[in-house]
């Protein structure tokens, strides 16, 4: 390289991220999917920690609104009750993801429970797991208080006395009969107990994204050569390698960029608490190398922008799914988890997993580290050998 080089790699830099930011779709992609889907799978993995519990009280009266009490009044979760007219506004707002369950009281409820009939309250589910963290606490609210009336009935007719005064008896015995005392012991700590689901969907969109928004900043680079760009810079006092540098530079810094921003991002729009800063850069760091690698061979490779543009994404996706970013690896099967660590997206995941869950520091991620830098010397190595054949032969 001559005397100029530094000035000419930062030229060529610069002219790519200027491409980059006057293309509104690559925006869209670079700045706005990646929060959609942080949203998307921060709800998926149990959001903020809040259940959200559609309700339609048709009694109203102190049974219904005693049940309501004591299923917002868990300690296992937080429950946000949001009330609904009618059945089928219950059911439209479980089906559209609105609320995980939904519970309907019928207009009879109290009437029942004093007269010593069947009271029957309905559950509306979604055909998945979601509810399956609060279905358990409504049944067990509906349980406990079916206990109390039942003890109430058995009391009041033994007795002799009124349902309301054998109510209260039962109550107050309630509170002061022994029963069975259950400790709960937390395997997790109190950082691992507050991640969100948003900070484990923004672990993943950073690792999927980054690499995507690089893929895709390939084509950039077919159109580069197609135009004969790289042919008038070699007939100048460019080299073949401050071109070279220059290209892979502006590739591994746009996955960087995208990095930073879904970091920075997620912190101030959703409160993700990313663990360790100095580990979680040097993931950010490293993966971009392997990313800008990825990149610079998939432009060098492929014959055209229609190519390159096809199989930049398709790679993207299919690595990002096999690497865990877009379902978690710990639903695969162990053969399927072995295999998904010949991407560079499973070690990426994993260090952020052991930051996550382990509390693990900069020193107990560098064996994940380590692979990364090998997948970007890897990569590097043979889009420059790539491209060095691609500019001797003119092209």
């Amino acid at each position: 390289m001559n005397g100029n080089a530094p000035r000419q790699v930062l030229a060529i830099t610069r002219v790519n991220l200027v491409r980059a930011a006057r293309d509104r779709q690559a925006l869209f992609f670079i700045l706005v999917l990646p929060m959609i889907l942080i949203i998307v799978l921060g709800i998926t993995y149990g959001g903020q920690g809040t259940a959200r519990v559609g309700v339609v009280n048709l009694d109203g009266g102190s049974f219904a609104s005693e049940l309501l009490s004591d299923i917002k009044a868990t300690r296992e979760l937080r429950i946000d009750l949001r009330s609904y007219a009618t059945q089928d506004a219950l059911q439209d707002a479980v089906s559209r993801g609105f609320v995980e369950l939904g519970v309907v009281i019928p207009a009879d409820y109290d009437t029942s429970l004093r007269e010593g009939d069947t009271a029957t309250v309905v559950y509306v589910a979604p055909q998945t797991a979601i509810s399956s963290a609060v279905r358990p606490i409504v049944e067990g609210a509906v349980a406990a208080q079916s206990a109390l009336v039942r003890s109430a009935r058995f009391a009041s007719q033994a007795n002799g006395i009124p349902f309301d005064q054998a109510l209260d008896a039962a109550r107050r015995a309630q509170l002061s009969a022994p029963g069975v005392s259950v400790n709960v012991t937390s395997v997790a700590s109190t950082k691992t107990a507050n991640t969100s689901g948003y900070g484990v969907g923004a672990q993943s969109m950073v690792i999927l994204f980054m690499f995507l928004t690089a893929l895709t900043g390939a084509v950039e680079l077919i159109t580069t050569r197609q135009l004969g760009i790289s042919r008038r810079m070699l007939a100048t006092a460019t080299s073949g390698g401050t071109i070279i540098v220059g290209e892979g530079v502006a590739r591994v810094l746009l996955a960087v960029l995208q990095g930073v921003f879904i970091v920075v991002g997620s912190a101030l729009l959703f409160g993700v608490a990313w663990p360790n800063v100095g580990a979680t850069t040097a993931i950010v760091l490293s993966f971009a190398l392997v990313s800008g690698g990825a990149a610079l061979l998939i432009g060098v490779v492929a014959k055209n922008a229609s190519q390159a543009g096809a199989l930049g994404p398709a790679l993207g996706m299919l690595f990002g799914l096999l690497g865990g970013t877009m379902v978690p690896a710990e639903v695969f099967p162990s053969s399927m988890q072995t295999l998904s660590h010949v991407t560079p997206h499973a070690w990426a995941m994993e260090a952020f997993r052991k930051l996550t869950y382990e509390q693990a520091t900069l020193v107990d991620i560098l064996p994940q580290l380590v692979v990364l830098w090998a997948f970007a010397i890897l990569l590097l190595a043979l889009a420059t050998w790539r491209f060095r054949r691609v500019l001797a032969s003119g092209g």
